[in-house]
């Protein structure tokens, strides 16, 4: 008996002093997870992966968004992303390796894991859905604006450790899928007959008739550009297309940097079996790593730190306005505000205005260089600027 209850002891002790186990710490409070590395397993792939924190070991899935499959293991969601993307299920796994490379690529060294210990019911082990950020970065960002994610499940309640909410992250998200879209990275670029590409490409060529958001004539009509504003190719965010224009990169070099991402110094592409010191220097004048800061008064200034901006009033220097097919409230219109500042672009941005000064707002701002001031809101899952009426 004296035996039983030591037994009973030791393992009492033992279950208090182990680390904190995922599947039973589903709550509403975020944990930071700082100094996580990559374990390798044969389940890692784009969006699941094995992590090390510590002495605790468990799967991470990726919150908002669904990476193809990279087998044919589970064929059912093969299946169901050939159907979304309306592409081949032989397309599915080969996107799946990309996203997989470039997830692994991201995780090497320590990364930091956000997480409330939610059930991702995964399998046998331990599974729990996950933010990973490094260098500043998200990875659930980064493979969205790479065309290597769909947008996937609902958020989580609460706001983030970083003071922002889950639906302002999915706006993120949103953005990030309509730029890999329109440039047609990663898997959008074989996804040519989805309905999602196809609806896009039908907006950005024309409103329909009976859109109460119907521009006149009179406004330009600028097609929105995901160009670098320095006119430099841009490597962490370059669509294979955009790669293959560089001297000396056919289709296969360029499949293989966007493999490599993220790529942290020009000359990191040396690494890439294929590329030498000597083919860089032909072009290292034409490329950059990451855009650089946008200036200040444009779209992407604000958009780049909303957390600071959001709800409250700007200002951006207009440089030509365009059509928007954002649904509005009533006796309100949307236009999109291309903004540059000194002749460095920065960016659009969605403006609502007021049905009344609807046709005088066009014709003010067919001369570049003006500005508009209005509050920056979230709309939905957009980001706009609203003019506030005096």
């Amino acid at each position: 008996m004296r035996l039983y209850l030591f037994i009973l002891i030791g393992l009492s002790m033992i279950l208090l002093n182990l680390p904190i186990c995922a599947s039973n710490q589903a709550s509403s409070t975020w944990q930071v997870l700082k100094g996580c590395t990559l374990v390798s397993a044969t389940i890692n792939d784009g969006d699941s992966f094995k992590v090390q924190h510590k002495d605790l070991t468990f799967i991470a899935q990726l919150y908002f968004i669904d990476c193809p499959e990279s087998n044919g293991t589970q064929m059912d969601r093969v299946r169901d992303q050939a159907r979304y993307f309306s592409i081949t299920e032989e397309d599915v796994i080969v996107a799946g390796k990309q996203s997989s490379s470039f997830t692994e690529n991201f995780l090497r060294g320590e990364f930091t894991l956000i997480t409330q210990w939610a059930d991702a019911q995964g399998g046998k082990e331990s599974r729990v859905f996950a933010l990973v950020r490094k260098h500043g970065k998200l990875l659930s960002l980064e493979l969205t604006r790479n065309g290597l994610a769909r947008i996937y499940g609902m958020p989580p309640k609460g706001i983030w450790p970083d003071g922002v909410t889950p639906h302002f992250y999915l706006s993120q998200l949103k953005q990030h899928e309509r730029t890999a879209q329109r440039s047609m990275t990663g898997i959008w670029r074989c996804a040519t007959g989805s309905p999602q590409l196809a609806g896009l490409n039908l907006l950005d060529a024309h409103l329909g008739d009976t859109g109460t958001n119907k521009a006149p004539a009179t406004i330009n009509s600028v097609a929105i550009t995901t160009s670098s504003r320095t006119g430099k190719l841009i490597l962490n965010t370059a669509s294979l297309e955009e790669l293959k224009t560089l001297p000396g990169i056919g289709p296969a070099l360029a499949a293989l940097i966007i493999a490599a991402r993220p790529i942290v110094a020009v000359d990191d592409l040396a690494e890439i079996a294929g590329i030498t010191l000597t083919k860089i220097d032909v072009f290292r004048a034409q490329v950059l790593v990451d855009e650089p800061p946008p200036p200040p008064k444009t779209a992407a200034f604000y958009l780049a730190d909303t957390e600071s901006y959001l709800n409250k009033t700007i200002t951006v220097i207009v440089s030509a306005v365009g059509q928007s097919d954002l649904t509005t409230p009533k006796s309100f219109r949307a236009v999109i505000l291309h903004t540059a500042n000194r002749g460095v672009p920065g960016g659009s941005i969605q403006a609502i205005i007021p049905d009344e000064f609807y046709n005088s707002f066009i014709q003010y701002y067919q001369v570049p260089g003006r500005i508009f001031t209005g509050q920056l809101y979230q709309h939905e899952s957009d980001m706009v600027i609203v003019y506030r009426r005096k």
